[in-house]
Order: structure tokens, then sequence, then C-alpha cells
């Protein structure tokens, strides 16, 4: 394989394999460039971009036969592609884990940069087809349900006053969800009331804003028993069922943390609801207990529909976040940050 001339630092070496037969075999590798750089650079210049795409679906799915469904191909097809990845980097990138196929090191390093290629040529082809079409482009926004009838809602309003031709997507759920989507490229940005830490590195160079101070309030019925208290104790809650966040969202694990504080269990009988919009009815004329966003609440308890309870949930949920990956705030973003910052009474730089 020539030298790429336009990439410096391009060193080829050659080691000697052993085929399964016992035959002796020479492979070529090459080393002297950072990770993300040899990987463009085989896979852009030797015209295997489809490499990169067999080991994203191959790490999502787990099965030969699977990627070639979904490719459209046969299973030999597929082999032989990964064949010729590991014969390029002379190490092999999968291997057989009982019935499924996993990653080895060296294809955990190419699936981690991998992804960042196809998301920056995929980003820069929608770039240039709304600079053909002369429009301003596609924003897909997540959010979770405790942002999205409230701060994501108000910020699209003002948004489309700005962008009137912006397309845009709108994706409710957990944030288990969201951030692996921010991670392959399914979505431009998220709203949460989750931190980025440590625990993140893997969905790639993500940035956060703080965008509102929007805290969570536990809610009943206007005719619930515990209305109208003046103070409580969680003790006194554990008679009552609660309407919970889904498994997987920081809420729900934020609210299973200080019951067992608390050495509490939720009450039997609870439902599980990813929506704030059903929380109202729900809890309309019954006994039941749930977390609702302040801003969303204040009006049904002016109109004596629901009623907050005294008890202080969790600071840290109180904070509502932006979250997007750095290499993606493209004008759209930009306009997106602007518009949330208004909750905050800020112009985003």
């Amino acid at each position: 394989m020539a030298r790429p001339a336009s990439i410096s630092g391009w060193k080829e070496k050659r080691r000697l394999c052993f085929e399964p037969d016992g035959a002796a075999t020479t492979k070529r590798f090459y080393t002297g460039l950072p990770e993300s750089e040899l990987i463009m650079a085989i896979c852009v210049k030797k015209r295997r971009l489809g490499h990169l795409r067999i080991i994203t679906t191959l790490a999502k799915v787990g099965r030969v036969s699977r990627v070639a469904e979904l490719f459209n191909v046969t299973q030999p097809a597929i082999s032989k592609q990964l064949g010729e990845l590991e014969h390029l980097l002379g190490a092999p990138v999968v291997v057989r884990s009982g019935r499924r196929v996993v990653l080895t090191p060296t294809g955990e390093v190419l699936l981690k940069y991998g992804r960042q290629v196809l998301y920056n040529l995929e980003a820069a082809q929608r770039e240039l087809e709304q600079l053909r079409e002369g429009g301003v482009g596609h924003l897909k926004i997540g959010a979770v349900a405790t942002t999205m009838p409230t701060q994501v809602a108000k910020a699209v309003v003002r948004l489309r006053q700005r962008a009137p031709a912006l397309t845009i997507t709108l994706t409710e759920a957990t944030t288990d969800t969201l951030f692996p989507a921010i991670r392959d490229g399914n979505l431009d940005i998220v709203i949460s009331r989750t931190r980025i830490d440590r625990t993140m590195e893997e969905f790639g160079s993500l940035e956060e804003r703080l965008i509102s101070k929007d805290p969570l309030v536990i809610v009943c019925s206007s005719l619930h028993q515990l209305a109208g208290r003046k103070s409580l104790r969680w003790v006194d809650l554990s008679p009552y069922t609660w309407i919970l966040p889904p498994d997987g969202s920081a809420i729900h694990d934020g609210l299973m943390r200080l019951y067992k504080k608390h050495s509490l269990r939720p009450g039997v009988g609870t439902i599980t609801a990813n929506s704030i919009a059903v929380l109202p009815t729900l809890l309309a004329n019954s006994q039941l207990l749930g977390l609702m966003p302040r801003a969303y609440v204040v009006d049904l308890v002016d109109r004596t529909l629901l009623a907050i309870l005294p008890l202080t949930f969790s600071r840290t949920a109180q904070e509502v976040r932006a979250v997007w990956r750095r290499e993606n705030e493209n004008p759209a973003v930009r306009l997106l940050l602007q518009s949330l910052s208004g909750e905050l009474g800020i112009e985003s730089a």
C-alpha cells in the first residue's frame, strides 16, 4: 500500500503471521499516526468506509449474520471485509464469544474513532445538501420528559421565529437512550437534568451548558390526604403509591436512593410513566403521588387541581442542561442554544 502523500508520519511495517492451517503469511500494518488519523487514512484513502460501517453495526448487533441481513449481502461477504480490515491493521478486530462476536481492543479503538469519522462525514454531507437546497437544515433534539413540555417547547417556539425554514425533530426518552443517540449521530443535542461526568467518556467529546433551574416537586391531587400539610417527613409518604419515572432515568434512580436512605419502599401498584402530560389526569381524584417540574405544575396548583408537598427532592435535579457533541456545533445547534438561554436571560456565545 503506497504511503499517502497528504499524511505525514505514515510508517508501514510487516509482520510474519501463521494461518490456522500452519501456512506462514506476511501482513502489513501501520504505525506513527494517532488512531483517528490512521483510521481515516486507511479507510478514506482506500475508499473503505464500508469497513467502519460494518464495525459500528457489528458492535450494536453482535452477529455477523445480522449485519449481513442489515446490509443486504451474504454473510461470507461481511466476513471477507472483516478479514480485509484485519489485514490492513495487522491485528484481529473481532473475536467469537459464545454465539456472539465481540470487538477486540483493536476493534474497540476502531469503533471509537470510526464513529467519529462517520459522524463527521455525514454531518458534512448534510451541511452540503443544505447549502445546495438553500435551507437551514434539520435539527434533531432529544429531551427527557421533565424538560420537553417546558424549556424545550418554549425554546422551539423562539427558534422557529428566528429560523422558520428549519426542520425540527423532537424525541422524548430517558438519558440512557438519549446519550447513546448523541454518540451515534442520531441526535444533535439533548436537554436533560444529567451532568456530564467521567462515565460518559464513551459518548465522545461532549459539551454542556446550564440552561435553567427548575426544581422537581412532589405533587398530589388537591383532594389528597396529604394536601395542605405544612410539614411532612418521608415516612409520611410510605402508605401511598407513586407514579414513577422509567427505570434508567436519573430521576427514578434519585427517588429510589431517597427511599433507601429513609428505609422506605414505594407503595404497591406503582405506575411507570415517561410522560408529564399524563400525570395530572392520573393524580386527579386519587391518592397517588408523582414528581413534576415546578414550571409545569404551577398553573395546575393555581387552578387547585394539584398540590405541592413540602418535601425537597434532589437539589442536583434542579438544573436543566443542554449537551451536544463538540464537533457538531453547527448553526442550527447554536440557534437552539441561544433560544434555550432565554430561560436564564443570557445570550449564548
